[in-house]
């Protein structure tokens, strides 16, 4: 009777952990975002909407004689049949200016495509300090068959950005959303 007991318990407590394991991977997301936020790590920014730039006196901030080199990068699923390539893949920022670069575009199939850019930073501690005016990743970007465009960014660092960070990259993730959006602004 003591075995038979033992094996439902051991049963019961294997099934009940089984079942919280499973609770907290859907837990894991929320958690991962609420943690990302707060401590600004892995170089999540938030591109649902503008900066505003405050239009720095760049020859009284602290950073004026200070240079970070931001790289610029793209990654997209090989099934996207688009070519898309920054315009600059480093340039030297002065914290405080306002800079503009773009990247080139252009759908490679015989139909429309809705790409969306999913931004990040990297070092994460440098997001906080990565403004964006005007950014691509903003809305969804359609591309009509065999249509190229240039995708504007316009950003700033700000001029509190930590001493330690010199270099910093910006990259941006693609996915293909055309089967997501029945029809999305063409943004810019």
């Amino acid at each position: 009777m003591k075995a038979r007991y033992r094996t439902g318990s051991l049963v019961f407590g294997l099934a009940l952990l089984a079942i919280l394991m499973f609770g907290f991977t859907f837990a894991l997301v929320p958690l991962y975002n609420v943690f990302c936020k707060v401590t600004g790590l892995n170089g999540k920014v938030d591109a649902r909407h503008p900066a505003v730039y405050p239009r720095y006196k760049v020859e009284n901030e602290v950073g004026i004689s200070r240079v970070i080199a931001v790289e610029f990068d793209v990654n997209r699923n090989q099934e996207i049949r688009c070519e898309i390539k920054p315009r600059h893949t480093v340039m030297q920022i002065k914290p405080g200016e306002l800079n503009t670069t773009s990247y080139y575009i252009k759908n490679l199939t015989d139909r429309k495509i809705i790409i969306q850019a999913i931004p990040s930073i990297s070092p994460g501690l440098a997001a906080r300090y990565l403004k964006k005016l005007e950014c691509f990743c903003f809305t969804p970007q359609v591309l009509q068959p065999f249509e190229s465009m240039d995708l504007p960014l316009r950003f700033w660092l700000e001029p509190e950005i930590p001493e330690s960070v010199r270099r910093l990259t910006l990259s941006y993730t693609l996915f293909d959303v055309t089967n997501l959006k029945k029809e999305a602004p063409r943004g810019s």
